[in-house]
């Protein structure tokens, strides 16, 4: 027999997705500003809070948290992606996609260079000497794609929108350009 209330937990992770999604509809950006900050709060939390990746207290709680903050930092990055593309924004596309994988060579090098504590027969722990630059250096490029997205979503709602001066109307340029141009169709 399956044990189905083994899936409970992986399930109920994958709702991160339209949890940061679907709420943020009305804005252009709504979804990547939710999904960026969701990222960085998880990750805060399970780097400052629960103290990141250590033998003790890693699983459980730590590990619920850090792949949420691992699928909202997914999304931000894949939403943050497709509106740049789609609004051919190249330069900010490019980095995007260098902060995405700036983040994924942190995730590989936390989990490649994890050194755990070992158990001594006196019952004290020995840890191998711990390289802080090397740490925060991992810690920084958790943080770095879900910084990016954040900044890419709240970027457009920094910019001020010029009003023109009472009397004026402003029109587009392709409207002004298709009245005298080709386009136009009618007498003469």
């Amino acid at each position: 027999m399956f044990p189905w209330d083994a899936l409970l937990i992986p399930a109920g992770l994958l709702l991160v997705i339209p949890v940061a999604i679907i709420p943020a509809f009305a804005r252009p950006t709504g979804s990547i500003i939710i999904s960026g900050a969701l990222a960085a709060a998880a990750l805060a939390v399970f780097w400052f809070a629960l103290g990141g990746l250590n033998l003790f207290g890693f699983g459980g709680v730590n590990l619920i948290v850090l792949a949420i903050g691992l699928l909202a930092t997914i999304t931000a990055w894949a939403l943050s992606l497709n509106s740049a593309a789609q609004a051919r924004r190249w330069v900010w596309g490019a980095l995007l996609v260098v902060a995405g994988y700036l983040t994924f060579l942190a995730i590989f090098f936390s989990i490649y260079t994890f050194q755990p504590c070992y158990p001594e027969a006196d019952f004290t722990m020995t840890c191998p000497p711990e390289n802080p630059l090397k740490h925060a250096l991992i810690v920084a490029g958790y943080f770095t794609c879900a910084a990016a997205a954040l900044v890419y979503g709240v970027r457009p709602t920094l910019r001020r929108v010029r009003k023109p001066p009472e009397g004026l109307v402003v029109s587009s340029l392709r409207a002004a350009s298709s009245v005298g141009g080709e386009d136009f169709v009618g007498g003469e």
